[in-house]
């Protein structure tokens, strides 16, 4: 018993010297690792700065250039497209289009849809307009289609080559006739695409509806026309006068 209790504190003697050797060599290793004390240097700091041709080589080199941005095309629309398409996005991140800007093209934008919405006359139910049947450069009540005279008239506006004028004189003129041959009630309120609805069913009414486009066009359109083309319409007038209702119109 008492050999193996020497054995044991022999080694445990052992291991006691081994740990101080190690705890003594790190010891020595992290004295010698710590760094010498910096100096205290309270000179002035002096600024190095590149020289002007470096600072623009650097500035233009790849090397330093980071973002994603292709680079400008080789050709010469191209360059041109690519200039104005910068010079918009720099518009839309710049101050001044987030302080006032955006609201101006919004406005922009909403003027145009609402332009466009009142010239396909999709807005008629919040702002009619005024009956297309009296609008006359005449006085404009009831009994003025019986007192014009159309052949004077229409006579006058083609030798002032009002032919636009001419062509409006001649719509009414065929509204006349039709009233005279009970086919249509003419009202000051009522629209031409109203009296169209009024010959439904009978031969008239398609012929009557080409006319009423090209009415709408000429007039309505600001459509302007030389005398070739308003000879073509006063045709179709005539003969639809003459030939569709001859026989119920005096």
């Amino acid at each position: 018993m008492r050999v193996i209790s020497d054995r044991r504190v022999r080694s445990a003697n052992r291991l006691v010297a081994y740990l101080c050797c190690l705890l003594l060599i790190i010891g020595v290793g992290s004295v010698c690792a710590q760094p010498g004390k910096a100096p205290d240097d309270r000179g002035a700091v002096v600024v190095r700065r590149p020289a002007a041709a470096q600072l623009r080589d650097l500035q233009r080199s790849q090397a330093y250039q980071y973002d994603n941005e292709p680079p400008p095309p080789d050709d010469s629309l191209g360059r041109f497209l690519y200039y104005y398409w910068r010079q918009f996005m720099r518009l839309f991140n710049s101050k001044a289009y987030d302080d006032y800007g955006q609201y101006v093209l919004l406005a922009v934008l909403i003027g145009v849809v609402f332009y466009l919405l009142r010239k396909a006359n999709y807005l008629d139910f919040l702002f009619p307009r005024q009956s297309q049947s009296s609008q006359l450069d005449y006085e404009s009540s009831p009994e003025d289609i019986q007192g014009i005279d159309f052949g004077t008239a229409i006579s006058q506006a083609i030798d002032g080559k009002q032919y636009r004028l001419a062509v409006r004189l001649l719509y009414l003129q065929t509204l006349k006739r039709l009233t005279d041959a009970q086919l249509i009630r003419y009202q000051r309120e009522k629209t031409n695409r109203q009296y169209v609805y009024e010959l439904a069913g009978t031969p008239h009414q398609r012929g009557f509806e080409r006319l009423t486009q090209q009415f709408d066009y000429v007039w309505y359109g600001n459509a302007a026309i030389d005398s070739d083309q308003f000879a073509r319409l006063q045709a179709d007038f005539r003969a639809f006068q003459l030939l569709n209702i001859h026989q119920s119109l005096s």
